[in-house]
Parts: structure tokens; C-alpha cells; sequence
């Protein structure tokens, strides 16, 4: 009795971590550390009437949201963020969330950490950085792609001429890197039913002895 209550518990631990994901740089075209500068010299700044967003699509896991990093200056003065944002027909629509302020000044990889943002699975979202930055090009034109196996895929880059109003698609492919870290697991009921019979069995054994 007690080896197959045993078996019971050790079988749910085994279903419950199989949905687990590595953590790490989900998504980067600063290499699988997020935080390499291989960027040219070019570079457009985030203005009033100029925003641009990068855009991306999760894998098949939902994921917290660690932190994002781009290459970039600071042409204004003041700590500077970067807003995260839901997908809206292809353009940035509701604020998910803000990350903290970082200080930027010269040229260089910078990263904005974030605390309680949320990404659901197979979901697209936009990463447009706050009014001020100078946002450089990728040296090879080359698109973020996913990294540990994420699943992750590029939704493009978008750019809007009256802050925020009217988007439209840019080809050029700008910085970023994405870290993420596992959501908080929720067990399935029948999995939450299962680690509880056994436990009741094996309690049952017990009282009898």
C-alpha cells in the first residue's frame, strides 16, 4: 500500500515539473545573453511625434516578465522606462505594465527590469520605450529571435509619426533582448485530486498500524 501511494505522489511531482520551462533570454538579437552590442551607428530617437515599438509573439508557456534590453542613449535628461503593451489589430493598444527607471547616458546595452508582468502563452505584445531614448539599428539588420527553446517569433517593428495615433511597419530591426522566468505553476485539479488521495491512503495506512 504505502509503494503505491509513494508512486501516486511521485507520479503528480513528475506531471507538475514536466510543465515547467527554462528560464533565461526567451528572445534577443543581442545574443543568447540579451545584453551584447553588435549595434551600428544608426540610430532613431523615441520623440513626441516618433514612437517605435518592437514587437513579439510568446511561445507555448506563460511566462513573468524579468527584464528587457536595447541599445540606447539618453537624449533627454532623467532616468528613462520602458512600457511593455498589449496587441491591438497589429499595433501597441493597452499598457500591461512599466518597468523601472534606469538611468541611460551613453551609448550602450541598458536594461529595464520589470515586477509582476505577466505574459501568456501564444500572445502578442509591443515593447516601446519612454520619450527620450535614441533606440540604435542592429548592425546586420538582423530580427530578435527565440532563445532556451522559448518559442518565441518576431512581430515586427512599428513606427508611429503622431505619437501613437497611426502606426505603421518599418524594416529596419532594432535591439532587443527579452528575459522571462516561469509563471508560478497552478496545478490541474486532477492533479491537485490525485497528490490528495494519495496523501489520505497513506494517512489511512498509518492510523491503522
Amino acid at each position: 500500500m504505502k509503494a503505491t501511494v509513494l508512486a501516486f505522489v511521485v507520479a503528480a511531482m513528475a506531471v507538475v515539473s514536466s510543465a515547467s520551462v527554462q528560464a533565461g533570454v526567451v528572445f534577443s538579437n543581442l545574443t543568447a545573453s540579451g545584453l551584447a552590442d553588435f549595434s551600428s551607428a544608426t540610430n532613431t530617437d523615441i520623440l513626441a511625434n516618433n514612437w517605435i515599438a518592437a514587437g513579439f509573439t510568446t511561445g507555448a508557456d506563460a511566462l513573468e516578465l524579468d527584464w528587457v534590453s536595447i541599445v540606447a542613449y539618453n537624449n533627454d535628461v532623467g532616468t528613462k522606462t520602458v512600457a511593455l503593451y498589449s496587441d491591438n489589430s497589429n499595433k501597441p493598444g493597452t499598457l500591461v505594465a512599466t518597468s523601472a527607471a534606469t538611468t541611460v547616458s551613453t551609448k550602450a546595452v541598458y536594461q529595464f527590469n520589470f515586477s509582476g508582468a505577466s505574459l501568456a502563452a501564444s500572445t502578442k505584445y509591443w515593447v516601446l520605450p519612454q520619450v527620450g531614448l535614441s533606440w540604435y539599428v542592429h548592425s546586420a539588420n538582423g530580427a530578435p529571435t527565440a532563445e532556451n527553446s522559448s518559442g518565441f517569433t518576431n512581430s515586427g517593428f512599428w513606427a508611429s509619426s503622431n505619437s501613437g495615433g497611426l502606426w505603421g511597419p518599418t524594416v529596419l530591426n532594432y535591439t532587443l533582448g527579452v528575459s522571462a522566468s516561469p509563471a508560478a505553476a497552478v496545478p490541474e485539479p486532477a492533479i491537485t485530486s490525485l497528490v490528495c488521495l494519495g496523501g489520505l491512503a497513506f494517512m489511512r495506512r498509518r492510523m491503522k498500524k
